[in-house]
């Protein structure tokens, strides 16, 4: 039997939506494969001891109260790993955003000699972080939105001017490094460039400036390291201009198109778009591409999720399903596989 050990919570502004994948996850996990241990992290960053899967529908009851501090939690984390066969063991990090999605977990797992599954340090850092992803696209001849970017200090009135000057409006705004679009606004001014932009610096240290594409955003699933599979897309047809977190989240109006309809040529071209995409960040496991068909009849690549949410609502797991023709528990049973098979190498 495997130990599967999955981390939820951190201290990342996707928080709660890092407890409700873990909660699903653990609903789904084979019992009769796995022996299924959870350990949740506060928004400190403080790690609480392992526990038992539970069975409940509220995803706060995953939260533990941490009586040590975060060195002190995280040396208990890996002693009682330590206790385990290591050869039976893999982690599901399954905490989204800053902390999770970064790199900073998968760099900690690696140092302790710990098995996971999905992205590795390096691809994990350079999809968090936008500015470094999006020049990587164009390095390598992706087509996305034109940008710009700074950091704090080069934040101002001239920034501001420069990107209407060189983009024009209407312009998207974005903290370089955040998920979920929390922090991100669409904006017809300058004024509202300068307002946006310092939202945006509340959740990192750069931001990010794009074109808005005019078009659908469309969501694909990823999955393997050797020429990985690629699923049909997903889209939420929303009545906002962007996809925003409300429009993700909240919105009545929102709704899911699963899957988008492509022609069976576009679809094809969006494949192999996605998957090059994919493959020039050095993504592998899994990972989440949405990119942008715009009313140019082109695609632009937007961004990389390398842990998206695995929510019950959530596209990722539902593409791998449609893909697969597996249900949520076969499709786990496929990522933990290909995890335990690239740490084999």
């Amino acid at each position: 039997m495997i130990n599967v050990y999955i981390l939820c919570g951190g201290p990342s502004s996707e928080h709660d939506i890092s407890l409700r994948s873990a909660l699903n996850i653990s609903k789904n996990l084979n019992e009769d494969k796995y022996k299924i241990k959870l350990v949740y992290i506060n928004k400190e960053g403080a790690y609480s001891d392992s526990f038992d899967k539970i069975d409940t529908s509220d995803e706060f009851d995953l939260v533990r109260d941490i009586k040590v501090n975060k060195a002190k939690s995280i040396a208990n984390f890996l002693d009682s790993l330590s206790k385990e066969d290591l050869s039976k063991t893999i982690i599901i990090p399954a905490v989204h955003g800053t902390y999770g999605e970064d790199g900073t977990i998968q760099g900690l797992l690696d140092v302790a000699g710990l098995k996971y599954i999905g992205n590795g340090l390096l691809s994990s850092a350079i999809c968090m972080d936008k500015v470094t992803s999006n020049d990587i696209f164009e390095k390598n001849n992706l087509r996305q939105a034109k940008y710009l970017y700074t950091n704090r200090e080069g934040f101002g009135e001239s920034f501001a001017q420069k990107c209407i000057d060189e983009i024009g409006l209407p312009l998207i705004v974005k903290p370089s490094a955040n998920g979920s679009s929390v922090g991100v606004s669409k904006v017809t001014s300058k004024e509202e460039l300068l307002e946006a932009g310092y939202l945006a610096l509340k959740y990192d240290k750069k931001v990010l400036v794009e074109e808005l594409i005019v078009g659908q955003e469309i969501e694909f699933a990823v999955v393997g390291h050797m020429n990985p599979d690629v699923s049909r897309p997903g889209a939420y047809i929303s009545d906002h201009t962007f996809l925003d977190y409300d429009a993700k989240y909240f919105s009545k109006t929102t709704k899911e198109s699963l899957p988008y309809d492509l022609d069976d040529d576009k679809l094809k071209e969006a494949q192999d778009f996605v998957r090059k995409a994919y493959e020039v960040c050095g993504c592998e496991g899994f990972a989440r591409v949405d990119i942008f068909y715009g009313e140019d009849g082109n695609f632009y690549v937007n961004e990389i999720n390398t842990f998206p949410g695995f929510t019950p609502s959530s596209f990722f797991a539902r593409l791998c399903e449609l893909m697969y023709k597996k249900n949520f528990s076969e499709v786990l049973d496929i990522l933990i596989d290909d995890g335990l098979e690239r740490w084999s190498k």
